[in-house]
């Protein structure tokens, strides 16, 4: 499948958890002097931090991003499901490994991150540390937005959707 039959203006990409919309294609020069088409694309849920957020990117240096296409209904059912599945804990848990698996940009993998952490969140016996407390905020953002456009729904009621099934898990 080639990349440039992949996207076009009026798509919308998923980019480090963030849902984009694709609002201009064009062909320019590149630095050799070859025409190459370009993809811009900013945020589709508008905050105040990222109002005015722009981003391009060559077509052809797409594979090289995490760059994707937000997942289909069907997979967010299951997503939704694996996150009311009861968690198998590891000891010790690996932030680090975490952080790596949120980089991968991939909805599932994101939601087993969430998963794992919540089920510590949820644990009286163990410290909810900052670190944590800021992996778990930045995974539970990357999935809500994802979430949100998926089910046509405001990000409150996206993230109240997946504490919903979180919920579930811990039962």
């Amino acid at each position: 499948m080639k990349a440039k039959k992949t996207f076009k203006v009026g798509d919308k990409i998923v980019d480090f958890g963030q849902v984009c919309l694709i609002f201009k294609a064009k062909e320019r020069k590149n630095l050799e002097g070859k025409e190459e088409k370009v993809i811009f694309f900013r945020p589709y849920f508008k905050n105040e931090s990222d109002r005015t957020l722009l981003c391009s990117i060559p077509l052809k240096n797409i594979k090289k991003t995490k760059i994707r296409k937000p997942i289909s209904k069907k997979q967010l059912a299951k997503l939704l499901k694996s996150l009311s599945q009861k968690t198998k804990e590891e000891k010790p848990i690996n932030l680090l490994r975490f952080k790596e698996v949120l980089s991968l940009n991939e909805a599932q993998k994101t939601a087993e991150v969430l998963r794992t952490l919540w089920a510590i969140k949820m644990d009286e016996t163990t410290t909810f540390t900052k670190s944590r407390k800021d992996i778990f905020t930045k995974a539970m953002r990357r999935l809500v937005e994802e979430v949100a456009f998926v089910s046509n729904l405001p990000l409150k009621k996206a993230e109240e959707k997946i504490e919903r099934a979180l919920e579930k898990g811990k039962k």
